[in-house]
């Protein structure tokens, strides 16, 4: 290594420390970078004499040098700590074509969450589908070596076995500990041996029952988070262990009329999140870079239809919003209609006149009621060019 800046074998840029520029700006981990460039530097002598240092002169003053273990990087405009000794296996995978909110609302509903991450808050992330709730804690663990689980709550599911459950073998019956036992009171062990808390996800909660709610209550104490065990142990919550949930509604139930399995959460178990946010849709300007990256041959073929797709998605979502048009249009619906628009390019090998027009079906067809199908058409017609439109209700 020499004593220059190293530079980043990517794209050229220069600094005396290159794991947050690679983590942020081309989203490797280090270890997967230095399997593309084996032997790349990745710090300056300078950097690493700095901190030798720093060490030897703890050590010379009889103290306990801590351990390099962590390094930082924005996250959202907020520095947050990296875990560089937490492999990749065990954290949240990123979502493909990730892309932290830059724009609107969103972009501000991202930057509290992410000053609560990094603050190791538990929090109740709300929205409608296809926000990013669940993306977001997904990059977060990834991006940041925080080692992550996910449990998704269904209604008619025991969750009980997250945390243990009676088993039998050849000796006969005994306790099991669950995943979310575990990781809740002992945190994960890296490979070193260090111990690092976890980043524990549990999608749908307003999906969960009574009971199943009820779960949470103990590990959410603010005074001092516990978890039950078998045969009535309760352990302490290994520190700095965040519990964070998402859900489509703010825990009173359905109020739209559209989210009918959601449940109505008992408020004191809401108040024992440290945080709440709601979440709303992706800014066009940052959801035309996602889907762009998603639809390649799009880009190559037609790239037009992405403006008119913008702006008939920036129509549909506005109607949604002021209840208009009773239905739902998230990132799913709108990957749907430009996936479908790809699909036809890829089998005909042309790019038809209505090709956005016939494309449509995959969102239209997903719709309740002819009335609806009708109203929805109404609204993206201006925005889009080619032939007729199908008949709403009609195949």
């Amino acid at each position: 290594m020499t004593t220059e800046t190293p530079a980043c074998r990517e794209c050229g840029h220069r600094d005396h420390w290159l794991g947050e520029h690679i983590i942020e700006a081309h989203s490797l981990s280090l270890p997967d970078y230095l399997k593309r460039y084996p032997g790349a530097p990745l710090a300056s002598k300078a950097a690493l004499a700095e901190l030798n240092r720093g060490t030897a002169d703890l050590r010379k003053n009889q103290r306990t040098p801590p351990e390099v273990t962590s390094l930082s990087i924005d996250f959202a405009g907020v520095r947050a700590k990296v875990n560089h000794d937490v492999p990749e296996s065990a954290c949240l995978k990123l979502p493909d074509a990730y892309r932290i909110p830059q724009y609107g609302e969103l972009a501000k509903d991202v930057r509290e969450a992410a000053i609560s991450l990094a603050r190791g808050r538990s929090m109740y992330i709300w929205g409608l589908p296809g926000t990013g709730k669940d993306a977001l804690f997904h990059a977060f663990s990834w991006m940041t070596r925080t080692p992550g689980l996910i449990f998704q709550v269904e209604p008619s599911a025991d969750i009980r076995a997250w945390f243990f459950s009676h088993e039998f073998n050849k000796d006969g019956t005994y306790w099991a500990e669950g995943e979310l036992l575990k990781a809740l009171r002992d945190g994960y062990t890296t490979p070193s041996g260090r111990k690092v808390p976890y980043i524990l996800l549990i999608t749908d909660f307003d999906r969960a029952t009574k009971e199943q709610a009820e779960s949470l209550r103990l590990v959410l104490d603010s005074i001092e988070g516990r978890v039950k065990g078998p045969a009535g142990v309760t352990y302490k919550v290994f520190p700095g262990t965040q519990v964070v949930v998402t859900a489509n509604t703010a825990g009173g139930g359905d109020t739209r009329g559209r989210m009918i399995s959601a449940n109505v959460i008992d408020a004191s178990i809401l108040d024992r999140f440290g945080r709440a946010y709601e979440f709303h849709w992706m800014d066009w300007q940052d959801e035309e870079v996602i889907v762009r990256d998603k639809f390649p041959l799009l880009v190559e073929r037609c790239p037009a239809v992405f403006g008119q797709i913008g702006a008939a998605t920036g129509a549909l979502r506005k109607a949604i919003a002021s209840d208009e048009l009773y239905a739902e249009f998230s990132h799913r619906a709108l990957c749907a209609w430009l996936g479908h628009a790809e699909d036809i390019v890829a089998v005909e090998d042309k790019v038809p006149t209505d090709l956005v027009k016939r494309a449509f079906r995959a969102v239209l067809d997903k719709l309740p009621d002819a009335e609806t199908r009708d109203a929805a058409l109404h609204l993206v017609s201006p925005h889009i060019s080619g032939g007729a439109l199908p008949k709403a209700g009609k195949k």
